[in-house]
């Protein structure tokens, strides 16, 4: 079964998020019908959705969002692929007994590439302080510098407490 990373990020985050690094490799997570799937199921209003237009789409919102990271230009070839897919959502307004309700049209890509520029333009986005890692998080905390406590928080702390206890003996004296 397939993990995913950061899940209650905005769904164009959750999507940019299927790519991982592992062991110094980038793997896609939903490469394959299994990941797609996967992936799908955690998202259950987003539908059906064609696999290969879906990684497109997570390829040009990666770029997009490291080149907001990175505070570069983006590839003009991304940014036509998210603006075409959001071009097509549409909004609707409906009342229901327990207040209003918002319902997004135009099919799941749509609705993920309106994440996506919301995303970037909403400034908070972030990319993992983490070398070895690839993921982007968009909370608001300005402090926040790592995609998650558990593992990149983690390791970095590690790697501080190593750095500082190289070179002593097991009594705790420097050599």
């Amino acid at each position: 079964m397939t993990t995913f990373p950061l899940l209650g990020e905005p769904l164009a985050v959750d999507l940019a998020n299927t790519t991982v690094r592992m062991r110094g490799r980038d793997v896609d997570l939903i490469a394959d019908d299994a990941g797609l799937a996967a992936w799908l199921d955690l998202h259950p209003a987003l539908g059906a959705v064609d696999g290969d237009e879906l990684r497109e789409l997570r390829d040009a919102v990666r770029e997009v969002f490291r080149s907001a990271v990175d505070s570069r230009p983006p590839s003009p070839a991304a940014t036509t692929s998210i603006n075409k897919a959001a071009h097509r959502c549409v909004a609707t307004l409906s009342s229901t007994s327990d207040g209003p309700v918002v319902e997004w049209g135009g099919g799941a890509l749509a609705v993920i590439a309106r994440s996506a520029v919301e995303v970037v333009a909403g400034a908070t986005l972030r990319g993992c302080a983490n070398h070895d890692c690839v993921l982007f998080f968009a909370h608001g905390d300005e402090r926040r510098k790592f995609c998650d406590t558990k593992t990149c928080a983690n390791r970095a702390r590690q790697a501080r407490h190593r750095e500082r206890h190289s070179g002593t003996t097991e009594a705790g004296s420097r050599v």
